[in-house]
C-alpha cells in the first residue's frame, strides 16, 4: 500500500479503469486474463441502466467472446437474427465466413449484467461502485486517482472508459489520448 500526499493509505493497482460499462468491463476482463492487477471505478450503484442503449452484438464481438469461453452466456440470453438493416436496406449476414453469422439481439442492460458476472465473479476484478474520478495527478511513476467520497487509488495507468462525457478523457492527458499513463522507460 502506498501513501497519499495527505498520508492516508490507498490501494495500488497496475490499471484503474474509469467506467464499468461494456467497454470498461471487457477491458478489465482482457487485462485480468493477462494477469494484470486491475480495478474498475463506476459511478452507478449497480449494473442497472436507465433506458435502452445498445441492442445487440455483431459477429466479430461474439467471436471474441467465444475465444474467451463466455459466448454461450450471451447466446442463451439473446435472440439470433440472420439479417440486419442499414439505412433501410436489409443486409444478409448468413454467408459471413464465421460460425456466428448473425446479429445477436440483446439489450445493453443484459450485456452488462453478463459481463459483470464474468468479470467480478469469475475473474475477481473489483468494482468500486458509487465512485467517480474527480482528480488525476500523473507523475513519472504512475498516476494518483482521486475518487468521489474522498478515496484515492494509485496506479501505473488510468484508462477512461466512462462514455462520451468522460471526465478522464477530457482532462489533459500527459502521454496518452485514452487516459493517463507513466512514460516508457
Amino acid at each position: 500500500m502506498g501513501e497519499s500526499h495527505r498520508g492516508a493509505a490507498r490501494a495500488e493497482h497496475a490499471v484503474v479503469i474509469a467506467g464499468g460499462g461494456p467497454t470498461g468491463l471487457m477491458l478489465a476482463a482482457e487485462l485480468a486474463l493477462a494477469g494484470v492487477d486491475v480495478v474498475i471505478v463506476e459511478r452507478r450503484a449497480s449494473q442497472d441502466l436507465d433506458g435502452s442503449r445498445a441492442g445487440g452484438l455483431h459477429s466479430r464481438t461474439i467471436e471474441v467472446l467465444d475465444q474467451r469461453g463466455v459466448a454461450e452466456r450471451f447466446l442463451e440470453a439473446g435472440r439470433q437474427h440472420p439479417a440486419l438493416g442499414f439505412a433501410g436496406i436489409p443486409l444478409d449476414l448468413s454467408d459471413f465466413p464465421t460460425r456466428h453469422n448473425y446479429l445477436l439481439a440483446l439489450w445493453q442492460r443484459d450485456i452488462e449484467r453478463i459481463l459483470a458476472d464474468w468479470v467480478l465473479g469469475d475473474l475477481g476484478v473489483p468494482i468500486r461502485r458509487r465512485r467517480e474520478v474527480v482528480g488525476v495527478a500523473p507523475d513519472a511513476a504512475g498516476v494518483d486517482v482521486a475518487l468521489s467520497g474522498g478515496a484515492s487509488l494509485r496506479a501505473e495507468y488510468l484508462v477512461g472508459c466512462d462514455g462520451g462525457r468522460s471526465r478522464v478523457r477530457r482532462r489533459p492527458a500527459s502521454r496518452s489520448p485514452a487516459g493517463t499513463r507513466r512514460p516508457a522507460s
